[in-house]
């Protein structure tokens, strides 16, 4: 006889115990048999950015058909489809599919940020992922065995009603034992009610602070929209500071303790409803209309209150946070907006430092797609040959002949027109890509710097830029050797330039990098001096060749100011130390008079030349000379 669950199961009751188990965890589920017939079970299948039948299906049954209690498939934007079986007499015959989850709230902004979420077309999509609940791993277990527990159960009820029927005992005692069959699954229907109280909790309170989560603070804010559209109020995001130092110090344990105090805390405040979005991060609600200046002094009151040494358990923190601020509907009347402008506001204040917050502006947002685009052109610069190096002379200051040239990286983008580099390599850094750019920036000073020398130019040698992303590298080095390797280019004709306060962000670790590329031969500059840490006690421990000093110093020579003297101070150590020192940002003659009075060895700015392509090099190299 085939197995089916609707012999036993009273559909309509069984359909709304469902609903009420969705409102609850905002799980639903989707029971399929083995031949592919659906049972009738309400499944959000619409609500969510795919379902079992977009190919997670095929891999989640693979799993189950090789013995596992349960299927997952992870995807790679982060949600976790999961397959439970349904045996019957030992036979697989159902499959329940529970919809799309998020194990952590990071897994749901990855989603968004990879969609590209600021283009319109995937609002609806957006939509979807933040409808998709986030239920750590720990509460997802309770859940998956609930539905495995609740199941077998039904699986055993029915097999027993078809081994009756299979003997066709259609008798008295047949009736009573149906009748008891039933009465056993009303019973497991109790059970299934029974478990809405704890399930309820799981679904809607942070296990660790027993403060609401972030499942319902979502559901929270739409029912605000819904039910009062014209009325405004104001989302907090709250995130406090390194907190993972705290843990680090003194130990998990007093860092939950220590984060239920905080949460407590935020609570007594009384401002609104208060969740945890999970790790360190607070959400509060604040129902009631407040302008921009009660908005900021809530904020501030609330930061004052959080911050500061915590004492207890014999231990002392500090804690300080910032917070991100959107309100609605002038910021918009979606949920998942809301929450993306608080967290766009919450970036911002930690720009501004910690212990700050800022109310969200339309401009930040608008700043945000415009960094977006450039992120999107800058990964395809390279691939596309849009960079182009250009050479600003370096010149004796004696002999005024041009002894060295600095490459300076430009962009020539076809959609964004030219983009100097103060608007890209910030960016560049933040996303890992300067590595790339770095490579080619050497790799392509290297080529052109063995074309001229090839061709019997006088100079001494190239400069280029290196960023700290690049010197925390593990392959940095290696790819200076294999770059020399490859252009035929001897060590000496190559600087690198390191600035000032790169240096000493790792000290230890540069001063090694900066050793190994001295015992390969290439030269070394210090860049920027005196922009950073001012420190001259440090100079004499790194191997440096050459110390460039920074614009600001030469800008404020020749004005009867300190820095005639402290220029001058800067010279003579550096040539005590035995190195070459070049003066950045000339570009008055009396700066020249003033630093050949002083003996640089090195001049750089726009007197001489400003950077030029390479075919102006060409022609610049051919004078011999500078025409002053």
């Amino acid at each position: 006889m085939e197995y089916r669950l609707s012999n036993v199961v009273d559909i309509p009751e069984f359909k709304d115990l469902m609903e009420s188990f969705y409102s609850i965890t905002g799980i639903s589920c989707l029971i399929k048999y083995i031949n592919g017939d659906v049972f009738n079970v309400p499944f959000k299948s619409h609500l969510y950015p795919g379902s079992v039948c977009d190919g997670h299906e095929e891999d989640i049954l693979k799993q189950i058909d090789r013995g596992n209690k349960i299927g997952i498939y992870k995807h790679y934007n982060g949600l976790i489809y999961i397959g439970i079986p349904i045996i019957i007499n030992k036979k697989h015959i159902a499959t329940t599919f529970l919809n799309p989850v998020f194990f952590e709230e990071s897994y749901r902004k990855n989603a968004i940020e990879e969609s590209d979420e600021f283009g319109p077309g995937n609002r609806e999509y957006i939509n979807r992922i933040m409808r998709v609940p986030v239920i750590s791993e720990k509460n997802m277990k309770k859940i998956i065995n609930f539905f495995r527990n609740e199941f077998m159960v039904l699986a055993k009820l029915e097999y027993r009603l078809i081994e009756d029927s299979d003997r066709t005992k259609v008798t008295s005692e047949n009736y009573t034992e149906l009748y008891s069959t039933y009465e056993q699954l009303y019973a497991s229907y109790k059970k299934f009610r029974l478990r809405y109280d704890e399930m309820a909790k799981m679904a809607y309170y942070d296990q660790l602070t027993n403060l609401y989560n972030w499942n319902y603070f979502m559901k929270e804010v739409e029912n605000q929209i819904k039910k009062y559209p014209r009325s405004s109020f104001s989302i907090f995001q709250i995130e406090l500071n390194n907190f993972k130092s705290i843990n680090d110090i003194f130990g998990y344990e007093y860092g939950d303790k220590l984060l239920k105090k905080i949460g407590n805390t935020l609570k007594k405040l009384n401002i609104g409803i208060v969740s945890r979005m999970g790790g360190d991060g607070f959400l509060l609600l604040k129902r009631e209309m407040n302008d921009k200046i009660e908005l900021n002094d809530l904020a501030k009151y609330i930061v004052d209150t959080i911050s500061g040494l915590w004492n207890f358990d014999g231990n002392e923190a500090l804690v300080s946070a910032n917070i991100g601020i959107t309100v609605f509907p002038r910021d918009g009347n979606k949920v998942a907006k809301l929450i993306r402008n608080a967290d766009i506001a919450l970036n911002k204040a930690k720009l501004s430092g910690q212990n700050s917050y800022r109310l969200f502006e339309k401009s930040m947002y608008d700043e945000i797609l415009k960094k977006t685009e450039l992120e999107r052109e800058l990964r395809k610069a390279i691939k596309n040959n849009e960079f182009i190096l250009y050479y600003q002379p370096q010149v004796d200051i004696k002999t005024k002949k041009v002894v060295g040239f600095e490459a300076l990286i430009r962009w020539n983008s076809p959609i964004l027109g030219w983009v100097m580099p103060l608007e890209f390599i910030n960016l560049a850094e933040e996303t890992g890509i300067i590595v790339s750019i770095g490579e080619w920036v050497l790799k392509t000073a290297c080529i052109q710097n063995k074309k001229w020398k090839d061709k019997g130019y006088s100079y001494d040698f190239i400069s280029i830029n290196v960023s700290p992303i690049q010197l925390k590298d593990s392959n940095f080095l290696s790819t200076v050797r294999k770059v020399l390797e490859e252009t035929d280019l001897k060590p000496e004709y190559l600087e690198v330039e390191i600035t000032e306060s790169v240096m000493m962000e790792s000290l230890e670790l540069n001063l090694g990098v900066i050793t190994e590329l001295k015992n390969m031969g290439v030269r070394v500059a210090l860049d920027d001096f005196g922009s950073g840490y001012s420190s001259l006690n440090y100079l004499k421990s790194i191997p440096i060749n050459t110390l460039k000093i920074d614009k600001t110093f030469i800008d404020g020579i020749c004005k009867h100011s300190y820095e005639d003297i402290i220029t001058g101070e800067i010279i003579k150590l550096a040539h005590k130390m035995k190195l070459e020192v070049v003066a950045e940002g000339v570009e008055m003659e009396e700066q020249i008079k003033y630093l050949e009075g002083e003996n640089c060895n090195k001049i750089q700015g726009y007197y001489f030349g400003k950077p030029m392509p390479p075919e102006d090099i060409n022609m610049f190299l051919e004078k011999k000379d500078l025409q002053l």
